[in-house]
């Protein structure tokens, strides 16, 4: 009998090998202030919500990035921000496009409206006092024996039809004739840019505000037609020959701002950098619109890329105040400062009146380490003082890319960051995009060298570079070139890892592909003149894969039993370790619920800022490193070693029932905290099939009905220790 034939997995118990926390305790200081929240992870296509995430009767900021598909939340600690990224994982998967948190059935619960390829996603919030946030998905009723629609309808020229939306749309969500409902505004689906009006007749035909029955009355509310940035028909058509509208994104925000008892509307496009303001001149029932002009009057709203404006009080006077920010998916422009994108001004007036003063450009970012996008972070001891130093790559820092250096001014345990520079050897005269770096000795001299991808100032044709390091201790570049490693990065790759994988001590590489595989070149030059040779396409087993397309790597020891481990990112934001990779063939054995979260009490495999890149520092002097990811959004996070799941010293061993008495069960349950392999040996000696290995932390069963009645041993082989337990069977 094999005890391989004998052993089932069961289920994963709640520790895991590789464990994390986020850390937001770390001081950073920027110009001797030290920031609130420096490891918030970065904000640049910011649309506002509030909503009250603990239940403590103050209205909390949630936040949705659509550059990185992130829900963002922080908590209003005493009028203090504070981010809390434990409450992320709950928001739905599904959100995308746009997050819209209005309560439209009336129960003080905020629900949650989201874009769909056919339209728009409603969940309701069935969150529960004391627990995370909790939603339930809506359907729509379609006609008697109709199929349930998963996306809202509205009643058209012939029937019930999608309220359908641009996939770049913002629609004005709001209460627009006063009724208690939420009513709905958005520009034309197709052909030109008027404004639709769908008027939810909940509290007409139920007398209450639950439910989402919408009737398009209008696609020309106010009489107003988009022509061009800035250009506004009113009463009549655009001119003929003009260019057909909807070619780009649209949004709205509805309020009114003149206290005149009738709504306004607040107008932007994709392809214009201002907001417009379109005052209603008539009613709620019969809007006119004869002028549009820049929004706000003192300091209009002028971002780049398609600036969006939300109102919401952000500064706890019970005011609800103004903020704008690109509502884009993607950088669209190199001049975008993506490290200013959200704009804020005061309610100075009043609710029922408001009047909005410009503060800053760059609220919430400017207490959170945010270089723009595409934050990438290296660390070395730069100072020679013992501690690791921090920097940064970007895509672009203003105009062109650069690298930032934090000085780690603390201790090799308990480190704080200050920043120094925002242009490491003046790299940004380069005029370089897309900056990633890493230390490794590319010259065979035993120095670390700074090492870094980049590519030109449009973005295209990646390659590595590196300057020199003439420093035995710390980095010294003085009189150091930018040099060429003479190896073509694909077209369709930009990250890079140096690392050993065949143990001949040069450097090779490891190439993450935007379509989701990783390549693998043999380093067959010489320690002073490398060369790279292809040996596999999809190293591990990873080929293309549209779930983790542009794969970014990071390697080290993370747990400590003397091999190295990989860590990838992708473009989802999320993480995956592969255990000893080295000696794998194929990474399917990868843990990606690494990350605690305090209010499920679990690890899970969190989304931290659209496309990620890991860097791993032991920054706490610890027997496990850290894991510093950057992302998409120019911000940073700390996933710290979580100590409280490290191994003892002896493993504990758990095996249950014993006795086994047949009469029963004739099944044993095994676990152990940690791999080992493990043998079922007679009471003579005799090894009764072969060994098994164990993964730690999981549950396996064999069954014993094939065996004699008697005394067996569980013998276990740890790190070369063996440990035995004796079971009996009756």
């Amino acid at each position: 009998m094999r005890l391989t034939t004998l052993f089932v997995f069961v289920a994963l118990l709640a520790k895991a090998q590789f464990t994390y926390v986020l850390n937001q305790q770390v001081p950073v200081i920027i110009d001797q202030d030290t920031l609130t929240m420096p490891w918030a992870g970065g904000l640049n296509a910011a649309q506002f919500n509030t909503m009250d995430l603990d239940f403590d009767g103050k209205e909390d900021l949630v936040l949705f990035d659509r550059m990185a598909n992130r829900v963002i939340t922080f908590l209003n600690v005493d009028d203090q921000y504070i981010h809390a990224s434990e409450y992320e994982p709950f928001f739905p998967d599904e959100t995308s496009g746009f997050m819209m948190l209005r309560d439209f059935d009336c129960d003080g619960r905020k629900d949650l409206f989201t874009k769909d390829v056919q339209g728009i996603k409603v969940f309701r919030n069935i969150s529960e006092p004391n627990q995370p946030p909790a939603w339930e998905q809506l359907t729509f009723y379609t006609g008697f024996n109709g199929p349930r629609s998963p996306v809202l309808l509205t009643k058209g020229f012939s029937g019930k039809i999608n309220l359908q939306l641009q996939s770049d749309d913002l629609p004005a969500i709001v209460d627009m004739d006063g009724d208690g409902d939420l009513d709905i505004m958005n520009v034309k689906f197709v052909g030109s840019s008027t404004i639709e009006y769908h008027q939810n007749f909940s509290m007409e035909r139920y007398g209450t505000c639950d439910s989402l029955d919408f009737e398009r009355i209008t696609q020309y509310w106010g009489g107003v037609e988009e022509c061009e940035c800035g250009e506004f028909a009113f009463g009549e058509p655009c001119a003929t020959g003009g260019r057909q509208k909807h070619a780009g994104g649209k949004s709205l925000l509805v309020l009114d701002v003149d206290n005149d008892g009738d709504m306004d509307v607040f107008f932007s496009e994709a392809e214009c950098t201002r907001v417009f303001q379109l005052t209603n001149e008539g009613t709620n029932e019969n809007p006119v619109i004869t002028s549009a002009i820049d929004f706000p009057t003192a300091t209009p709203v002028n971002i780049l890329a398609f600036p969006s404006v939300y109102y919401e009080d952000v500064d706890f006077d019970g005011k609800k105040d103004l903020l704008a920010s690109p509502n884009i998916f993607a950088r669209e422009f190199l001049q975008t400062n993506l490290r200013q994108s959200t704009w804020f001004y005061k309610n100075t007036g009043t609710s029922e009146l408001p009047q909005f003063s410009f503060q800053q450009r760059d609220f919430l970012q400017n207490n959170m380490i945010d270089v723009g996008d595409n934050a990438v972070p290296a660390f070395f001891d730069a100072d020679a003082d013992g501690d690791l130093d921090m920097f940064i790559g970007t895509f672009v820092n203003g105009t062109r890319a650069s690298l930032f250096y934090y000085e780690n001014i603390g201790t090799r345990t308990e480190p704080v960051f200050e920043f120094f520079t925002d242009d490491v050897i003046g790299l940004s005269f380069n005029n370089f995009t897309n900056i990633k770096p890493q230390f490794a000795d590319v010259n065979g001299d035993a120095k670390a060298d700074l090492v870094f991808t980049a590519s030109n100032q449009f973005g295209v044709g990646t390659n590595l570079y590196y300057v020199a390091n003439t420093s035995s201790a710390g980095l010294n570049f003085t009189g150091q070139q930018i040099q060429s490693l003479n190896f073509p990065i694909p077209w369709n790759a930009e990250n890079v890892l140096l690392t050993d994988i065949n143990n001949d001590l040069l450097p090779d590489l490891l190439i993450g592909k935007l379509n989701g595989s990783i390549e693998y070149w043999q380093n067959t030059g010489t320690p002073t003149s490398p060369n790279f040779t292809l040996v596999e396409s999809d190293y591990l087993g990873l080929g293309p894969s549209i779930l983790r397309q542009n794969l970014s790597m990071a390697s080290a020891d993370l747990n400590s039993d003397g091999k190295a481990d990989l860590v990838l990112g992708d473009q989802l934001g999320r993480l995956t370790i592969i255990n000893d990779f080295k000696n794998q063939t194929d990474a399917s054995s990868g843990t990606t619920n690494i990350l605690f979260n305090s209010l499920s009490e679990t690890y899970i495999n969190q989304n931290l800022g659209g496309r990620v890149w890991p860097a791993i520092a032991n920054i706490f002097n610890t027997n496990r490193p850290a894991i510093v990811v950057g992302n998409a959004l120019g911000g940073l996070h700390i996933l710290q070693p979580d100590e409280s799941q490290a191994l003892p010293e002896s493993p504990q061993i758990t095996v249950y029932p014993n006795p086994v008495v047949r009469e029963n069960t004739n099944v044993i349950n095994i676990s152990v905290d940690r791999p080992a392999f493990v043998y079922l040996v007679s009471i003579t000696g005799q090894e009764l099939g072969s060994p098994i290995l164990m993964q730690g932390q999981q549950l396996y069963q064999f069954r014993v009905d094939g065996l004699p009645a008697g005394i067996y041993i569980l013998r276990f082989f740890i790190n070369d220790r063996s440990f035995v337990r004796r079971i009996v069977i009756h």
